[in-house]
């Protein structure tokens, strides 16, 4: 299905309309690109990329002004296939940009030029989550500001992780402003998993080869947790999309695509991404009304025989958590925990510390050592004020998707919407180990995809009118 709709609308897709291009929205790019050259030259006295970077970038504007379906699709393609770039360094962070951060730039900046000077389109898409995501980047400056007023941020450094974090909402804004048709959603979708599949081709090159595949283009320190993350969300996705697909061919490939991935998530050893898998696996079991049996039994027949399948060095890997390493305390007994797993009981210790000193707005982003624990880092950096909005975030996406999968009449919508939160769940799990939420590599793709649920609704006709945080959701049967 994915496979005959793209082929299908491959003309309408691609086609590059230039009578329809605004002067005025093309005047507005221009200075857009005027500007980010001064920038941009200014910044490639730190590495070649940037030029190369800043000439994509521009492309892609320009392309994106003309069909933003194509600027919107190479994105898509850019979340992990493009190169890093570092731009500064310190003791505890490293600050790199990708490419990819150029075009997600040029393509919001292109997308908004043409929105506002084309006063049809409209400016912003009412969701459940606009006001949270404002609300968490307000407080993320706000207590960056006040970190680098105490001298706790580097002025700097702070400056670039912000601006990550809005590129996250970024992505989420540009595609569910844009996503307004079946057959394109489904073309983003098919693009998204095909890239799962392109990673998964790239990680079997790297097993064997080095102790522990990773993501590519990760630059001299790969992180095999971002890998072993990203592979689970979409193995999330797929799997729902699998569950509620009536179409033979789309099963297949689906089955297919789980199936290829998940050895590479074994070879990741990330102990925090089986956790997370095994979480998805159980939320899609409890809330499915297709196929619960056959996940049951699936689940049963991985209970009694994947030990004897599971390569030796997963089993070391898990078995080794608990032996070696430091003794802790928990519920009266004692446990004993090796290296890596006792650093995130510290973690915890280290956050309360910095939160005993500044509880209500924290550090500011990167106003404390490294952290990996997305809550714990959280508490440290944006105080207790800033973890409730993100509460409320966290709050929003899963009452949205919820509302969405339990309302929806068409299949697709539903094995999104049910794959998409089963992602969430898992990822939210695995935040206790790693910081998910600020991972370019989990989060670009989690964004996307929250952005294609949110938008759903509006695609596809749901069973009845009903209010979710104000917004109210139209019935289009």
């Amino acid at each position: 299905m994915f496979q005959n709709n793209f082929l299908k609308n491959k003309n309408n897709f691609l086609s590059l309309n230039f009578g329809q291009i605004d002067s005025r929205a093309l005047l507005l790019l221009l200075v857009l690109v005027a500007v980010s050259a001064l920038i941009g030259f200014k910044i490639a006295a730190f590495h070649p990329l940037v030029p190369i970077a800043l000439l994509a970038a521009i492309a892609i504007g320009i392309a994106t002004l003309v069909n933003t379906n194509l600027g919107l699709t190479i994105l898509i393609f850019s979340m992990l296939l493009s190169p890093e770039i570092p731009i500064a360094q310190t003791a505890e962070r490293a600050v790199t940009v990708r490419i990819e951060d150029f075009l997600i730039m040029a393509v919001f900046f292109a997308w908004f030029a043409k929105t506002a000077v084309r006063k049809e389109l409209g400016l912003l898409r009412k969701t459940p989550l606009n006001k949270p995501i404002f609300a968490y980047l307000a407080i993320s400056i706000f207590s960056t500001g006040l970190g680098i007023m105490s001298g706790d941020v580097s002025a700097k450094i702070g400056f670039f992780y912000i601006l990550k974090y809005v590129e996250f909402f970024m992505i989420f804004f540009v595609f569910v402003n844009n996503l307004d048709d079946p057959k394109q959603i489904k073309i983003f979708i098919f693009c998204f998993l095909l890239v799962s599949f392109i990673i998964g081709v790239l990680t079997y090159a790297q097993i064997g080869k080095i102790d522990r595949p990773s993501a590519p283009f990760e630059g001299e320190h790969p992180e095999p947790n971002t890998l072993g993350g990203y592979l689970v969300l979409t193995m999330a996705a797929a799997l729902g999309l699998l569950l509620y697909s009536k179409d033979a061919n789309v099963k297949i490939i689906l089955t297919g695509l789980v199936c290829f991935n998940i050895y590479p998530l074994l070879m990741t050893l990330s102990r925090s991404s089986y956790l997370a898998f095994i979480l998805i696996y159980l939320v899609l079991v409890f809330f499915t009304r297709r196929h619960r049996l056959v996940m049951i039994g699936l689940l049963v027949f991985a209970i009694l025989f994947l030990p004897f399948f599971i390569p030796e060095r997963v089993k070391d890997r898990i078995l080794y958590t608990f032996s070696y390493g430091s003794h802790y305390t928990f519920g009266g007994g004692k446990i004993r925990l090796e290296k890596s797993a006792a650093a995130r009981v510290e973690t915890w210790q280290r956050a309360m510390d910095f939160l005993s000193k500044k509880p209500f707005f924290g550090f500011g982003v990167t106003g404390v050592p490294f952290m990996d624990s997305q809550y714990a880092r959280l508490l440290s950096e944006i105080g207790i004020v800033g973890f409730l909005i993100f509460l409320w975030l966290i709050f929003a996406i899963i009452k949205s998707t919820w509302y969405i999968f339990n309302n929806s009449i068409d299949y697709f919508t539903q094995g999104l919407s049910l794959g998409f939160l089963a992602g969430f769940m898992g990822m939210l799990l695995m935040g206790l180990a790693a910081n998910v939420f600020v991972i370019v590599r989990i989060s670009e793709p989690l964004w996307f995809l929250c952005a294609c649920v949110m938008a759903l609704p509006d695609i596809y006709p749901i069973k009845a009118q009903q209010e979710i945080n104000g917004d109210v959701q139209t019935d289009s049967t």
